[in-house]
């Protein structure tokens, strides 16, 4: 719960759903792939709806762009206008939103997130039609497709016939 003041959490989830297959993310940063993927581009469904505020629609494409893209500078552009403030624990220091900031606690976990060795673990899935984000669980981080029964499967068939059509 590192970063979100707990109305702003329970605000969030409003728009999140938590949990969804394939690639569940452990702790907080569950939270931040379930943003990132109100952006459901295989079923080509925005989730977010017309009722989310415009900012966290924002911060969810500039998030998307950092990661898949590595382009920071949506997310800098966030930090700048969202403030997080620094707080110091038994457990060390920590960033959290400022004031009851839906944006800036997402912020605070994305800094958790990088801080505790997960953001690195999230990724896209390589097939094109589908960019799920998943967290990638692997001991050697090399997963590459959401899943190896759906997308996995798709895309390595089309490898293999690709291959077959240039033989």
């Amino acid at each position: 719960m590192l970063g979100f003041m707990p109305d702003v959490k329970d605000k969030l989830l409003a728009w999140v759903s938590l949990g969804d297959e394939p690639g569940v993310a452990p702790d907080a940063i569950e939270r931040v792939r379930g943003l990132l993927n109100t952006d459901d581009r295989f079923n080509g469904v925005d989730r977010l709806g017309d009722d989310a505020p415009r900012e966290i629609v924002a911060a969810r494409d500039a998030l998307r762009d950092y990661l898949v893209r590595g382009d920071a500078a949506g997310v800098d552009r966030l930090a700048r206008d969202h403030r997080l403030v620094v707080s110091f624990t038994a457990d060390g220091p920590r960033l959290e939103a400022a004031d009851v900031d839906l944006v800036a606690g997402v912020l605070a976990e994305v800094h958790e997130a990088h801080r505790a060795g997960q953001w690195q673990r999230l990724k896209a899935c390589a097939n094109p039609d589908c960019q799920w984000i998943f967290y990638d669980g692997s001991r050697n981080r090399s997963g590459r497709w959401c899943s190896m029964a759906e997308c996995g499967g798709v895309m390595k068939a089309r490898a293999y016939r690709a291959r077959g059509r240039s033989a």
